[in-house]
């Protein structure tokens, strides 16, 4: 007997965008269409930033061979965040943030194709290059407040510290895998056509940037002054001061910025003289010292990626919890400073690196936690410029170092950050209680 089969018509599934291949959830922030078009961005220029710093740094070496001047690329490209940091919030709170983004975006383009220009023309011109990279480093810093302000607008508050975690993810990735392309690619195409690379790949950032639809962007950063005069109407300088003066005015944005400050300048004092331990203590090469910074880096990878797939939303007081994480990372500092041999070193840099990644998302979480919309921007601006901290703590230390040795140093700065870190929770009490979103 013949079976005829009868036949059904079957709709097609649409593919649902919050499932990586339609079937598996993504995590947290990512859900949000608008933060995943930023976050692929996000990525594509810290990769191009990475293999830029990495670039810029071997051509400065071949030029010189000195290590002040490579030491003084590492400067021209942080320094800018003293300044830019404050006047980039001042903006992301004045203009649409979308809009700032794109911008800063394209000054990226080109500064990479003036590096590349430079370099095909003129050759490796120091002045050139150190003009560049500063500029490169406005363009950077700049933007980093109206980045996170912007994740504030868009991914809910239970999300907040997802999306920051995933900026840290987006980071750490680059760290670890940009100067691996720039080491693997430079000794066949050279440096002028890896920056024609960078500009390619700060272009497509740029592309996935004009994806995200402008309106976004919170446009309800109106204040009004005492002559009632909105924002907008406020000059520059007097709408940065606004920001100082906030930010004084609230005892737990102080709070969090003494944190900062002690973290940046005593929390990773090691990490300033890596070569040092890799060569003098250790007793190893090249190969010793890009396994501790592998291993540094991955911690910081791991601990973001608990975060954003665990820890984020069990976490009620990010004050606390960013207190924890510079207390761990002081501590972890001590037998790290102590340590000679590599198992344990290793062991004790991936630790740092996953505390570290608390330490980075934590601080920003509070604040944008803490400080209603219109201000969201200034505050992260004025957040940026406390990592100078971060290398005046590398001269104190190497200072230390130059006298009494890495061990004693690296120990005496640890100890010495987890006294003022101690004292910072000790008189602001606030930094410790559970937090909601001020709006």
């Amino acid at each position: 007997m013949t079976q005829i089969a009868a036949t059904a018509t079957v709709a097609a599934q649409p593919i649902n965008p919050t499932r990586l291949f339609g079937k598996i959830a993504l995590p947290g922030a990512l859900q949000i269409a608008p933060f995943r078009q930023i976050w692929g961005a996000l990525l594509l220029i810290h990769m191009s930033r990475w293999v830029e710093i990495t670039v810029v740094g071997w051509v400065i070496v071949e030029a010189t061979g000195s290590p002040f001047l490579v030491s003084l690329g590492v400067f021209a490209r942080l320094a800018p965040f003293v300044v830019a940091g404050p006047i980039g919030g001042a903006m992301a709170d004045r203009v649409n943030q979308v809009w700032f983004i794109r911008i800063t975006s394209l000054g990226r383009v080109l500064v990479a194709i003036l590096l590349a220009l430079a370099l095909f023309t003129i050759g490796s011109n120091l002045w050139a290059i150190y003009a560049l990279t500063t500029i490169g480093g406005l363009f950077a810093s700049a933007v980093i407040p109206a980045l996170r302000a912007l994740y504030a607008d868009l991914v809910p508050e239970r999300d907040l510290t997802s999306a920051l975690g995933f900026e840290s993810i987006a980071f750490t990735m680059s760290l670890i895998a940009g100067p691996i392309i720039a080491g693997a690619l430079l000794p066949f195409v050279g440096a002028p056509l890896m920056f024609v690379g960078t500009t390619i790949s700060y272009s497509l950032a740029v592309v996935a940037m004009f994806f995200v639809s402008s309106s976004l962007a919170n446009n309800t950063r109106t204040i009004e002054n005492g002559s009632g005069k909105d924002e907008s109407r406020l000059g520059l300088l007097k709408s940065i001061a606004e920001g100082f003066q906030v930010a004084r005015s609230r005892p737990i944005i102080v709070a969090v910025f003494a944190v900062i400050v002690t973290a940046e300048g005593f929390a990773f004092t090691f990490l300033h003289l890596i070569p040092i331990f890799a060569t003098d203590i250790l007793g190893g090469g090249a190969g010793t010292l890009g396994a501790l910074w592998s291993f540094q880096g991955a911690g910081e990878l791991a601990g973001s990626m608990l975060i954003v797939g665990w820890l984020g939303k069990r976490i009620s007081s990010p004050g606390k919890a960013l207190l924890i994480a510079v207390a761990i990372s002081m501590l972890i500092g001590i037998p790290l400073g102590l340590s000679s041999r590599l198992p344990l070193t290793i062991f004790l840099l991936f630790s740092l690196g996953v505390s570290a990644s608390m330490f980075t998302v934590m601080q920003s979480n509070v604040i944008l936690l803490t400080t209603p919309a219109k201000l969201r921007g200034r505050l992260i601006g004025i957040q940026t410029m406390f990592l100078i901290a971060f290398p005046i703590g590398a001269v104190v230390v190497g200072s230390i170092a130059s006298v009494f040795g890495p061990h004693v140093a690296v120990v005496a700065m640890s100890t010495t950050g987890l006294v003022l870190v101690g004292c910072v929770a000790l008189m602001f009490p606030q930094l410790r209680e559970r937090m909601s979103s001020v709006r």
